[in-house]
């Protein structure tokens, strides 16, 4: 019973993580609208202080004049990474600089990140904001090994529990039951993404021995993303990883133990092997 709850409430913590990620996005969708509204407010003051006609003013356009296409911004399609904003510089060309300011924020405790070297930032954007200004060696910089953190795990730091070996010996059932539960928890939420996962889904509900197989092979897939190289590296596990941590100490020295070969990132034989998968039901579906 214990199990079938921990596993639950992981299950749960695991998609919250899923909408913090969002949610850490709206700062930016704030500032945009924000923007639109002040765009808005000064056409109106424009129009107020033009002189009034009797009649309108109707603006015919000149032979062969072309409509002018406003101007596509460098930035974008331009992507950058945590903690920094793209810039136009001098030659126009789009750049990654170490963001200006962070969103503020509501103050959600679950808002605050802790850092491999157990210190709390406020959120996200302040952790990689202060990696990026003290990798620059920037006199913003509050400590110069600041330059080497990233993020532990969601919410502010604590004592976490011991990882045991007998915990380590009982994950790889623990966590695909857990998995099945995040997928049937993604698909009354419309968030699975695609038809076959939803199908296989299916599938697994009415068979127990698929219900520990589709939903490994799933999240392999799910985390194979930056780059889509069919192997899974120790930085993508962090969105597995970080959202879970707090309440289930071994998920991380665990999933990094399924690097067998040791080359920095894990293949899909060595994941479902990891999770107690067979040869014959380890498949390729990403």
């Amino acid at each position: 019973m214990r199990s079938l709850l921990a596993i639950g409430l992981i299950g749960l913590l695991f998609v919250a993580g899923l909408d913090a990620a969002k949610k850490a996005k709206k700062g930016n969708d704030w500032d945009e609208l924000e923007s639109l509204l002040e765009d808005i407010d000064e056409d109106k003051k424009t129009v107020k202080t033009q002189p009034k006609e009797k009649e309108p003013h109707v603006k015919r356009p000149r032979p062969n004049q072309e409509k002018k296409v406003p101007e596509k911004s460098p930035c974008e399609d331009h992507v950058c990474g945590w903690g920094k904003e793209c810039v136009v510089d001098k030659k126009g060309e789009p750049t990654c600089e170490c963001i200006a300011k962070c969103p503020e924020l509501d103050g959600d405790p679950m808002d605050k990140v802790c850092a491999n070297n157990n210190e709390t930032f406020v959120s996200l954007c302040d952790l990689y904001r202060e990696r990026c200004l003290c990798k620059k060696k920037s006199s913003d910089c509050e400590k110069h090994s600041h330059a080497k953190v990233h993020l532990e795990y969601l919410g502010e730091c604590k004592q976490l529990e011991e990882c045991t070996t007998e915990h380590m010996a009982q994950f790889p059932e623990r966590m695909s039951d857990w998995l099945f539960q995040v997928m049937r928890e993604l698909k009354k939420r419309r968030e699975l993404h695609k038809l076959e996962w939803e199908e296989l889904l299916q599938e697994a509900e009415a068979d127990d021995d698929k219900k520990h197989v589709y939903p490994v092979i799933w999240k392999f897939c799910d985390l194979d993303v930056k780059p889509h190289d069919k192997e899974v590296s120790h930085h993508e596990l962090i969105p597995i990883t970080a959202p879970v941590i707090p309440m289930e100490s071994c998920i991380k020295p665990f999933l990094e133990g399924c690097d067998t070969d040791n080359n920095g990132a894990i293949s899909i034989k060595e994941w479902g092997k990891c999770l107690g998968l067979k040869d014959g039901e380890i498949q390729e579906r990403c």
